[in-house]
């Protein structure tokens, strides 16, 4: 059976939040105290977290599915906060684009970043982990450019991230 991605579903809430849970840690620095990823989890990634984002009209939260089965997810924030970087301020954002790790390497992530990014019109941007080399590598390969810095605080954690555009 084929890739498929839509738009995510109230019954999909757990299945996302599990998957955000297992990636949630792969996109920090390695050197991210677990007790400070445990209670980022905790507070922006449980099921009742993805339901608030459903009823939000200014996100979109889309899934990806093999077989029926929800690997992955995607979420893009219309009116994202300001990162004091111009050319990224007043620019949708792709909040969050994760693959359940057991599907990484088999084209799924690029099927769900396609498939997102057809969905937005005009310029997108994101943040990324300066450690997560990896997807800094597959955002560049899919027209994104480093146009600034910002910092993302999980927990007491201060991580330096990327802002990256694609035009």
């Amino acid at each position: 059976m084929p890739l498929e991605v839509r738009e995510a579903l109230n019954t999909d809430n757990l299945r996302i939040s599990q998957i955000a849970a297992e990636t949630f840690a792969l996109a920090c620095p390695p050197d991210t105290p677990g007790s400070e990823i445990d209670a980022f989890i905790q507070e922006n990634l449980l099921p009742q977290h993805f339901e608030e984002l459903l009823d939000d009209d200014d996100k979109q939260l889309r899934v990806i599915l093999r077989e029926g089965e929800v690997i992955g997810y995607s979420l893009v924030s219309y009116r994202p906060d300001t990162l004091g970087v111009a050319q990224a301020d007043n620019v949708p954002e792709l909040t969050r684009c994760y693959l359940s790790a057991s599907h990484h390497g088999t084209g799924a992530a690029q099927f769900l970043l396609n498939s997102t990014l057809r969905c937005i019109e005009g310029p997108i941007r994101l943040t990324v982990s300066e450690a997560n080399e990896r997807a800094i590598r597959f955002y560049r390969r899919n027209g994104f450019e480093t146009v600034g810095e910002t910092t993302f605080q999980c927990g007491a954690d201060l991580h330096r991230d990327w802002v990256m555009l694609r035009k």
